[in-house]
């Protein structure tokens, strides 16, 4: 009589409460760590997260119909025992079959779209299916009574729902920051098969779950010390923001014949490059174009950089440039300045400031906060042509920029695109958006100014000034100033002028 009271009561069963809410937990840290480990392969577009979304979300919703259908039809703690257990070992498979798998889906050179659906389908369905059927199964366990029917599902969805919470705030602000992909992947598989031991029943079937948890453990422990195998080469960092590979190449290794280290944080190119040999060399052609901010105004003093990477361009101006230039870096990431502090020869220098906020919020606030005008303004912060940030595109991104420029001064914009053709959409909306602010606007192409790289797709660089003084010509600028395009520029008519309200990179980014 007492049992049936408490069931009309709405009560539930501790193991049933605790399964409920750390499957939801479960859940959330699978689909932040996937996007870790799929960011080296295909990077951390929105088209990449838009697939581990969508793809996750379809398979939670299939768990769902397919868990409440078992349960009707088998309602026992072993078979919800038998479905967080086999969800442990494919969690666990995943650690170390991912690499493996993502390495063969590169190779298919499939377009990103694919690309990211397919690597969700594979590496994280399987498992967000099972992960899926644990809330209506955890219901129908709890269920006794249909009188108390309706509190106990809101009180079960509820504590999953925390549950998710939960795992979302503590995988992104905790366990991707201190621990790798793989060894978070472990320790999931190690906590799911912990939950396997609480909702079976029979002695020997939770002994064979605390063993399998045991060496889940373990595992994790391991990998944790010597790490997971299948990984791209090289050192692997992961910070809040990004997952980070610093590969090294010895002399015999580069076309140069020079030791090299390059950051990569977007698959499709290499972000920082530098010579081992003398770091404040610069080594990507396209960083050579920062030093048109002197050609453009000659006194130039005072310098922002939107975008630090592996600080290579500031390494070079406070190198080679008098000791009354300073300059300010904006950098989203401190975990990318301190990889660059590590393996990128940076050092504190009085003649630099950095800021650890977002590019735009930084120029949002710089006006109103009162800080000085600068002479030049350098905007490096598109990973690559694929991992495009639409705010800083934008009509009111200019203006942000237009306001803490001097009247004569210079800003210098990196920019992978094409000046025609299917990939020079970006570019287009881009170069309308900043002609808003700027009266002069001037194009360089990396490669050459000749018509035949103008279908390429490479490093473009826009250089912005409002001054109505030519410069005088600098004999050392003269490679530089070959590469500016001189014919006729008109935007294709068809593509807006990026805004806030509408940006629309990725579609151009994408366009075949």
């Amino acid at each position: 009589m007492t049992h049936e009271n408490e069931n009309q009561t709405g009560k539930i069963q501790p193991r049933l409460q605790i399964t409920s809410f750390f499957s939801g937990a479960a859940t959330m840290i699978l689909e932040l760590t996937g996007s870790r480990l799929v960011a080296p392969f295909f990077g951390t577009s929105l088209i990449v997260w838009t697939a581990l979304i969508g793809i996750i979300m379809t398979s939670l919703c299939i768990g769902n119909w397919l868990g409440g259908s078992w349960a009707d039809k088998r309602p026992e703690g072993k078979l919800l025992g038998r479905i967080l257990f086999i969800a442990a070992v494919i969690i666990a498979i995943t650690a170390f079959a991912s690499n493996f798998i993502l390495v063969k889906l590169q190779e298919l050179h499939l377009n990103l779209y694919m690309s990211s659906v397919f690597a969700a389908l594979l590496i994280f369905s399987p498992a967000s299916i099972l992960l899926g059927m644990v809330s209506p199964f955890t219901a129908r366990l709890a269920m006794q009574d249909v009188n108390s029917s309706g509190s106990v599902v809101g009180r079960l969805s509820a504590l999953n729902s925390a549950g998710s919470i939960f795992g979302t705030f503590m995988g992104g602000f905790v366990l991707i920051s201190l621990f790798p992909s793989g060894v978070i992947l472990m320790f999931l598989a190690s906590l799911v098969a912990l939950l396997s031991v609480l909702v079976y029943t029979g002695a020997w079937r939770k002994i064979i779950g605390v063993l399998v948890f045991c060496a889940l453990s373990a595992g994790g422990y391991e990998a944790l010390k010597e790490g997971i195998p299948f990984q791209l080469e090289g050192t692997h960092v992961d910070t809040s923001y990004n997952h980070l590979l610093v590969k090294t190449y010895d002399e015999q290794r580069t076309r140069t014949g020079r030791p090299l280290r390059v950051l990569v944080t977007d698959p499709d190119s290499a972000q920082s490059m530098m010579y081992l040999d003398n770091t404040s060399e610069l080594v990507s052609s396209y960083t050579k174009f920062y030093d048109l901010a002197f050609y453009y105004k000659p006194n130039a003093k005072k310098i922002l950089m939107l975008g630090g990477g592996g600080y290579c361009v500031p390494r070079y101006i406070l190198a080679n440039y008098s000791d009354d230039v300073m300059i300010d870096v904006v950098e989203l990431d401190p975990g990318v300045t301190e990889t660059a502090r590590k393996y990128f020869d940076l050092k504190d220098n009085p003649r630099m400031r950095i800021f650890h906020e977002d590019a735009r919020t930084f120029l949002n606030r710089a006006k109103r906060d009162g800080l000085d005008e600068y002479d030049a303004i350098f905007m490096d912060t598109f990973n690559s042509w694929i991992s495009i940030p639409f705010q800083m595109t934008t009509t009111e991104t200019a203006a942000r920029l237009r306001e803490i420029l001097k009247p004569d001064g210079a800003l210098i914009v990196n920019i992978i695109a094409s000046v025609y053709g299917p990939k020079s959409g970006v570019f287009h909306g881009i170069y309308k958006a900043f002609s808003s602010s700027f009266e002069t606007m001037m194009i360089f192409l990396a490669n050459a100014p000749d018509s035949k790289y103008a279908y390429a797709l490479q490093n473009l660089i826009l250089v912005g000034t409002s001054s109505s003084v030519a410069p005088t010509y600098a004999p050392k600028f003269a490679d530089l100033l070959s590469h500016q395009w001189l014919e006729p520029f008109v935007p294709d008519e068809k593509v807006p002028a990026f805004s806030d309200a509408f940006a629309p990179v990725e579609k151009y980014a994408l366009m075949q």
